[in-house]
C-alpha cells in the first residue's frame, strides 16, 4: 500500500532501529533491501525493512534529513 507519509525514524551509524508512525513505535527487526538515488543535486537512500509484522519502505532526503514511509504491507 503507498503511503507517502513523514515519519520518524531511529538509526545507529545510519542504519534505522525503528519507525515512529501515527503515534505507534514499529522496532525494525530485519533490514533487505538498501539502494540510493539521486535527483538534481539531492541523494535519496531507500529502505526495505521488516517488523514482526509489517513491511516498510522507508526513504530518507540527505538534504533536509527527513523520513517518509513510501509504502507498507502488514501480514507478513
Amino acid at each position: 500500500m503507498l503511503i507517502n507519509e513523514p515519519v520518524t525514524v531511529g538509526s545507529v551509524n545510519g542504519t534505522p532501529k525503528y519507525v515512529i508512525w501515527k503515534g505507534r513505535t514499529h522496532t525494525i527487526k530485519k533490514i533487505g533491501l538498501h539502494h540510493h538515488f539521486s535527483e538534481g543535486n539531492t541523494l535519496y537512500h531507500i529502505f526495505s525493512v521488516a517488523t514482526d509484522t509489517l513491511f516498510l519502505k522507508l526513504k530518507l532526503d540527505t538534504s533536509s534529513l527527513l523520513w517518509r514511509l513510501e509504502e507498507m504491507e502488514n501480514g507478513i
